[in-house]
Order: C-alpha cells, then structure tokens, then sequence
C-alpha cells in the first residue's frame, strides 16, 4: 500500500506566484487505483452517507458532512486540484476547472482569472441552462465574503469570509474576466480558489428565496434529482449533460446512500451494494481490516490522515477562560494510547492548527508532555482539587464507531486527572449550530481541511473567524494568524506558523488528540477512481466502470 509525506504548506503556497496556465502533474510516484482501459461511458456509483444532507448554502452550515460534498458535485470553482491514480494523495496541484488561466501579482495583492469559454448552469429551474459568466463569479464570491453588494444587507457573516478576508473588489471588465484585489498581500488565495467551498453558484436561487439553503442549480459534472431522492434512504445525483468538459462526467448517476451503521456499511460493501467505502463515511481500523480479508479483491487504499482529532474547548464557558484548567486537560491527555488503542500503533501526533509537516514526531513529543501529577497540581491551583464536571457534545453516530472510541479514550483519559466529562448525544444539526454558536463546553472532530494552513490557523483561531468555536481570543497568537497570509516567502512563513502551532499548544487554546491512518476500498471495477487531500468526498468525475 502507498505511503506517502503531507506536503508543505509553503509548497502548497509556492504554487501562488507562478503565472501559469495549466500546470503539468509531476511523474507518477505511486499508485492508488487502475487507469488502464479506454474511458466507459454509464453506469451508477454508490456510496454511503452516514446522514441526509439538510442546507446546501455552505455560507450558513459550514462543512458539515454530506453538504460540501454535494456542493462539490453540483457546482465548480474557480481551479481545482488534480485527482486520479497517478496523483498522491498529499500532492496539491492546481488545475484548470471555470479559469483556463490565472495570473497573480508579484506583490501577491492581484488575481486575475480567465474563464473557458461556453460553460453553462445546468438546464434546470431558475437558470435554464443559461450562460456562466464573469458576472456571476463576482456575485459569488460577493456573497461568500459578504462584500461589495451583500456588505449592508445585514447577513450572517459567512462560514468561509475568512477565505476572502481583506478583499478590496471583485471586477467583471468583460464576460471571461475576473480581477480580484486584496488590500494586502495574501499567500493563501490562489489556494482557495481551488475550494469546493468558494463555488459559482448563480443569483436567481438568492433572488427568489434570499438563500441557497434549500435549491441548487450549478455547472458541476452531476446534478441532485429531488424527484428520485427520500430523505432517510437516497439521494440521487444524475449526470450534467452540459457539463462543460466533453464526455464528461462517464458516470450516469452517483447514488448515495444513508447508512448511519459502520458495520451495516461494511456489509453493504461486500455485497456490492456499495462501491466505494471510506472517503466521508470512515471505518475504523480494525473494522478496514475486517473488510481487506473479507473482499481481498478490492483496492484497500491506506493513508496517514492529514487531519487530526481536534479537541474543541470553549473558552467562553467558565472555568475554561482559565488558561491552568485548559492546559490540565492538555497535560491529562496521552496521544500515544490514542494510537495503539485506535490504530495498533499506525497513527502519529499532531499539533492543533498547523499541518502535520510543520513539526517531525521528536518536535512534537518535545513540546506535548503527558504528566497527570501536573494536570492535578494545575487544576488545585484553578480551585478544583476535588475534580471537575464538563459536558461534552457528540453527533450521535453521525461520525462512525471509531469516533465513539476516541471520545470514550478521552473520557477515561480526562477522568483520571479528576476532569469528569458528560457525553451528551444530539442530532447532527443541532450539534453543528451548538459549536458555531458557542452553546457547548467541549467536544471533538476529525478537522476537514482546506488546502492551504491558513485553513486550520486563521479559520479556527482568529477571533474574526465565524469557525472559531472555541472562542479564542489570544492577540499574541492573531498577530502571527494575519502575519503568515502576508508572509510571500515559503520558508518564512513556515516558521511564522510553527511559533503560531507552538502558541495553540502553550495556552491550550484547542488540542490535536492524534492523526490515524484511514482506509478508502474499493471494488475492482472501479476504474481511475484516486482520492486527493485537496478535493471534498469522491472525485468521481474522471471515474467510470468496467466489469461490474
């Protein structure tokens, strides 16, 4: 099975400042799927959800799971990232989707964007079909930022406006051009141009409904089918006749299926009523194991997770202003159980806010110490000596059993210490508006990355930042957030956010409890089928079958 290294965020934004055209992929170092054959047009793919979608305005719900990845399949960005059995799982290289081209200033302030020529939304209710324009970049990208037309119109400011934060105007000169302008320099954009989160999306569904919440209509390679869809069971994306790269998607239909059980998944799997496993409904190790022995056959693709645990702790909520009591928790939690318990020993530590390549393992075992004599000594000094009550909130089994594991781990972890933690079970939804309205005390997710840092650092911990759910307001620490945006020269801005990964840690503003390794499987007539760090769910567009 390919191994692989993260690659540096200041690789990642050394990608900025090249004008460029249609970047070329490096050669192949690793294999994680078969692209022989000649491409095969039809077919359906199946793949699991573990809960029914419930907005598709990404601006209001953030990243919850299936949301973005629907969005990612019904509408396009900008730029993408390339995908596919010849590309690393860590390699981010941008490609073309709307922009054929792109531009940037030497000072990093100005990008410029072309766009292909002929794209259309797709031929349903409100756009018909109509023409994509510069125009309706430029609304977009307004309305993610709550910028130039949505500045006055009192709207809740964005789950991704820190993807835009101090653009100064988004211009359409003519129909194939967009010139965005930022007050300062600002490394991370070009990136997040290529987000599924920062899509084109046209006007008519937020002039008709003041919203995207409920209706979606974009130029993405599949299309959701309301009429074929039952909340609780399926939903059904069709193919995009007009999808603007020809013969494209090869797939008919990708059907999802809501199967909130880990082992009912399983078994879906290996009776072919799934094809694909793993990607947004993870497994568990052992239960990936399960499935390897069971379907030796398929592709069992493994790989270090970029993302880690993220232990959330809401520092509005007393007595967590308290800066001992959160770093008890700190010196009470031992990642290295987490990674025998979780993964027999395959997973590795990881440092809140920053990308696991800022810091090797020996950095970060130098930095993390666990010494439950201090986390006790810290809390007397807090005023509990005699032990602690937290809540904690969870999504039910919205995440998967291996979520339920860890969250368990860290209850036993904690307890030890004298912090009793109160699991407490909500729907999906509510425990996604509990964290981004501050009404919870601790809880923990696998972090859904973006692609560049900024995504982790500015994102969760700039007290601007509508994800930072934790409340953090640390002006040391914001200070080096706005300086690494700023900081054009790779290597100088890596060590801008390691002091900032070094500052997360010391005031115990949110915790890494660990980085596990996770499996995606899939059948053997999947074909082309490669999923990559810088894409949301299954990059299914280049995908087809051959021999089911």
């Amino acid at each position: 099975m390919h191994k692989w290294s993260i690659l540096l965020p200041g690789a990642a934004s050394a990608l900025l400042f090249a004008a460029c055209a249609a970047p070329t992929a490096p050669a192949p170092t690793g294999q994680t799927g078969d692209s022989n054959g000649q491409p095969k047009s039809g077919g359906a793919m199946t793949v699991r959800i573990a809960n029914d979608p419930f907005d598709w305005d990404l601006s209001y719900v953030g990243k919850s799971i299936p949301n973005g990845d629907g969005q990612a399949f019904i509408y396009s960005s900008l730029l993408g990232f390339k995908s596919g059995p010849d590309v690393r799982y860590d390699e981010l290289i941008l490609a073309p989707e709307l922009a054929e081209k792109w531009t940037v200033s030497p000072d990093g302030k100005t990008f410029t964007f072309n766009l292909r020529p002929g794209v259309k939304f797709a031929d349903k209710a409100p756009v018909n079909g109509r023409a994509l324009t510069s125009t309706d970049v430029k609304w977009s990208y307004e309305y993610w930022s709550r910028t130039g037309e949505f500045k006055d119109k009192r709207l809740p400011t964005a789950q991704f406006a820190w993807m835009f934060d101090g653009v100064q105007s988004v211009e359409a000169p003519n129909a194939t051009t967009v010139v965005v302008r930022f007050e300062e320099p600002y490394a991370p954009f070009l990136n997040y141009a290529a987000s599924d989160f920062n899509p084109v999306v046209p006007r008519e569904i937020y002039d008709k409904d003041g919203h995207l919440k409920t209706q979606n209509a974009g130029s993405g390679p599949f299309q959701l089918d309301e009429a074929s869809s039952q909340k609780g069971s399926r939903w059904i994306l069709k193919k995009n006749p007009t999808y603007y790269e020809p013969g494209k998607p090869y797939l008919d239909e990708i059907r999802w299926l809501v199967i909130p059980d880990d082992s009912t998944a399983s078994a879906a799997f290996r009776t072919k009523q799934l094809d694909i496993l793993g990607g947004s409904g993870r497994l568990g190790l052992q239960q990936s194991q399960d499935v390897i022995k069971a379907v030796p056959n398929a592709t069992h693709f493994e790989y270090s997770d970029p993302a880690p645990m993220h232990f959330y702790i809401n520092a509005r909520k007393k007595p967590l202003e308290d800066v001992r009591v959160r770093r008890a928790m700190a010196y009470a939690i031992d990642p290295d159980e987490f990674i025998r318990v979780l993964f027999q020993g395959k997973g590795r530590r990881a440092m809140a806010g920053v990308f696991p390549d800022a810091f090797s393992q020996d950095e970060i075992k130098a930095i993390q110490k666990f010494d439950l004599a201090e986390s006790k000594k810290l809390l007397a000094e807090a005023g509990f000596a005699n032990g602690l009550e937290l809540e904690f909130i969870f999504p039910g089994k919205s995440y998967g059993e291996a979520y339920i594991t860890s969250m368990e781990l860290l209850q036993a972890q904690l307890k030890k210490a004298g912090i009793n933690m109160t699991l407490k079970s909500q729907e999906k939804a509510v425990e996604s508006e509990a964290k981004k309205t501050g009404d919870y005390t601790l809880t923990h997710t696998s972090k859904s990355l973006e692609s560049d840092v900024d995504s982790y650092l500015f994102n969760v911990f700039h007290p601007s930042s509508k994800g930072n759910y934790g409340g953090t307001n640390d002006p040391a620490l914001t200070e080096l957030l706005l300086s690494q945006r700023r900081e054009i020269d790779p290597k100088k801005r890596m060590e801008i956010v390691k002091q900032a990964g070094k500052r997360i840690y010391d005031q115990a503003h949110a915790l890494a409890l660990y980085a596990g390794v996770q499996y995606q499987h899939w059948h053997p007539y999947v074909k082309n089928y490669g999923p990559n760090f810088g894409g949301t769910g299954w990059p299914l567009t280049d995908v087809w079958i051959d021999g089911r």
